[in-house]
């Protein structure tokens, strides 16, 4: 039986995966986590909000920060360390930090295995489901939020749009639970319906999703509104001077009726974010929805970067809309940036340059041939 990508049983098993695993999911390999929690990434972070603390010129009676989805901690130990050797101005006493996972397992195992106990006077552990228990923790609380490799576990739509029809499609899946236990073996067929576009999708994110298909062309895109959701909802947790920063798998548009396949990890998916539709979201968020939570109307400042010059790797901080100050990436930051940047410049290069060395030589071996044989 074929159901909406989203709704499919395959997010059961991912969701069972996290929930039961535990710590297995990392110490076992499964899941990879060293390229975003490392001690460089780590420090790359810390620094920026503590010169952003700085820029605040206000006495700080105590620091907040709150860590959804900490997994095995690592980032967090680094996090800290890093916090720990960078700090000139006493913050570091004023420091909680909150380890946070949906995984009741997984925090009790994370508690036994004393990763953090250097850090004891400074770690919160919390039971806590961004999807269903942000309302639980109250509004304005925290100075810094964070997530690595966690939008990207929230649920999506995989969406096209026929330019030649101008009609819009929909990815279904069906899967056979009884071909294997991992979820990478289990046998999927995929295919493409029809979608009322007008109907089905929300009236605020319709323009904003059309404006990220590719123009006059048939192409497919992500539709993350669970990132979104949960973005919308970790706002309202910031304190007005607060910031979010999500690492995380970025999907840009595909030409084609593309099915956007998710990774596999362990017996979990990652289906890459749409930053594109997210960003341009809070760039257009409307007045009404300001009004409703007692905001003043100011545009949301954000910076996604790329953090990987080839992966599609992103890096998005995100303030709310009465963010006091200037958002503006510092040093270490900057330098990542416009490393990446001349990098991935470099890189289309050389991936145009060897797709225009293989036409030449098609073209060359063409000739030779004909005139060999001639």
């Amino acid at each position: 039986m074929f159901k909406r990508f989203d709704e499919s049983e395959i997010w059961d098993l991912h969701n069972d995966y996290f929930l039961n695993r535990g710590l297995k999911a990392w110490s076992k390999g499964e899941v990879p986590y060293t390229g975003i929690s490392n001690y460089f990434e780590a420090f790359k972070k810390a620094i920026f909000f503590y010169e952003c603390l700085g820029n605040l010129n206000k006495e700080l009676e105590e620091i907040k920060i709150l860590e959804l989805g900490s997994g095995n901690a690592e980032f967090a130990y680094n996090f800290l360390k890093a916090f720990e050797d960078i700090d000139q101005k006493n913050y570091f006493s004023k420091l909680k930090y909150t380890v946070s996972d949906y995984s009741q397992k997984t925090l009790d195992e994370l508690q036994t295995s004393k990763k953090l106990d250097s850090y004891k006077d400074k770690v919160i552990y919390l039971k806590l489901d961004i999807n269903f228990q942000m309302n639980e923790i109250q509004d304005h609380e925290y100075d810094l939020i964070m997530c690595n490799y966690l939008l990207d576990q929230l649920p999506a739509r995989v969406i096209a749009k026929d330019s030649l029809k101008n009609e819009y499609l929909e990815k279904y899946i069906s899967i056979d639970l009884s071909s294997s236990e991992k979820i990478k073996k289990i046998r999927k067929q995929q295919k493409f319906l029809t979608l009322d576009f007008q109907k089905e999708i929300k009236l605020d994110h319709q323009i904003i999703l059309d404006s990220c298909f590719r123009p006059n062309r048939t192409s497919t895109i992500i539709y993350s509104y669970g990132a979104l959701r949960a973005i919308r909802r970790i706002l309202f947790k910031l304190k007005v001077s607060g910031i979010f920063i999500a690492s995380d798998f970025n999907a840009s548009s595909k030409p084609g009726l593309d099915y956007f396949d998710p990774c596999f990890y362990g017996n979990s998916l990652a289906q890459a974010v749409n930053f594109e539709f997210i960003c341009k979201y809070f760039f257009n968020e409307d007045q009404e929805t300001i009004n409703h939570k007692n905001l003043t109307k100011k545009e949301h400042q954000f910076i996604l970067m790329y953090e990987d010059p080839i992966k599609p790797l992103h890096t998005l901080i995100l303030t709310r809309p009465d963010y006091p100050k200037e958002l503006k990436l510092n040093q270490a930051y900057e330098k990542i940036y416009k490393q990446n940047v001349y990098l991935r410049i470099l890189f289309r290069y050389l991936v145009e340059m060897k797709f225009a060395l293989m036409i030449f030589l098609i073209i060359f071996l063409l000739i030779y041939f004909f005139c060999f044989f001639k």
